[in-house]
């Protein structure tokens, strides 16, 4: 018989080291800034970013949508502000709200003595809820606003 003094009863069966399962690294979402013109463009001219190439925010297009690819709209667009002024003109998702992204050397409020944070950009918000849809004679009105209050200098 074996040496029942030797024994334990009350351990269980001998295991191997538990491993902790392995955790997949999250990679960063790439965000892909395009123009009015759809041309992907460079994201540290329109976030503050004192480090990164990839200044755009991990969240971007997921709170301000794609860039507008209605052509009407994006020929009203270009009347304020031409492709080679780099302004971007978003649409955020599941409404009609759209936006106008100020590269930072025309920006007025984002920058070192502002003393912006990772990932800031100058925005303006253009509301269509109300309206149901875009007018174009209203977007011509809401964009007249806007570039009132933008001075390009390199004109």
């Amino acid at each position: 018989m074996a040496d029942e003094k030797n024994v334990d009863f009350f351990a269980g069966p001998e295991t191997a080291p538990v491993k902790k399962p392995e955790v997949a690294k999250k990679t960063k979402k790439l965000v892909v800034i395009k123009n009015s013109a759809g041309e992907v463009v460079d994201q540290k001219d329109y976030f503050f970013s004192a480090k990164s190439e990839d200044a755009a925010p991990t969240w971007f297009e997921r709170v301000c949508g794609k860039p507008v690819d209605r052509e009407d709209m994006i020929v009203v667009f270009h009347k304020f502000f031409k492709p080679s002024d780099g302004f971007l003109f978003y649409k955020a998702p599941n409404k009609e709200v759209y936006l106008v992204i100020v590269p930072l050397k025309h920006s007025s409020i984002v920058g070192l003595e502002h003393d912006s944070v990772e990932g800031d950009f100058q925005k303006h918000a253009m509301s269509f809820i109300t309206e149901g849809s875009v007018n174009l004679d209203t977007l011509r009105l809401k964009l007249q606003k806007i570039a009132g209050t933008i001075r390009i200098v390199d004109r």
